[in-house]
Formats: C-alpha cells, structure tokens, sequence
C-alpha cells in the first residue's frame, strides 16, 4: 500500500516538474517576443526548476543504488553456492 502511494506521489511530482518546465520555457518565450515577467524571476524560476529537477534525479540514483547493492549481495550469495556446488562435484 505503502509503495502505491510513493509511486503515485512520486508521478505526481514528476508530472509537476514537467508542467513547470513547460510553464517556464513559455514565459521565456514570451520575454523574448516582447513582455512578460520580469527576468530575475526568469532566473529564480529556472533556479527552483534546477534545484528540484536534481533533488528528483538524486533520488532516483539513490533508489537505482539501492536495488543494485541487494542485487549484487544475490549475485555473491548465488556465486558462492555455485562455488559450493562445484567442489562438491569435482570430489566425486
């Protein structure tokens, strides 16, 4: 249940970031045909999209290294039972 949530919030935040991306490069637009917001709000928006779009691909990468580490201590504990497996054939 708990993981539902964190995947639907987690899509949520990623749709978000979009529609502010998208919301931005719009404003930069139109402050380059001519008007619109003032550019130091330009550059605080662009700003806040940068930050949140590097805390949103850190935790990405926090969630990748994480099931690769439980991935590799599988891949060690597999190697060694094959190990196992080994020296108990060869003895025959």
């Amino acid at each position: 249940m708990k993981t539902k949530i964190r995947e639907i919030l987690d899509t949520l935040l990623v749709i978000a970031l979009i529609l502010f991306g998208w919301f931005i490069i719009y404003q930069i637009l139109r402050k380059v045909f001519g008007g619109s917001w003032v550019s130091e709000s330009l550059i605080i928006g662009l700003l806040i999209l940068n930050i949140t779009l590097t805390f949103n691909l850190t935790k990405e990468t926090a969630e990748i290294k994480t099931d690769l580490y439980h991935l590799r201590t599988q891949f060690q504990s597999l190697a060694q039972d094959f190990k196992e497996h080994l020296k108990r054939t060869n003895k025959r």
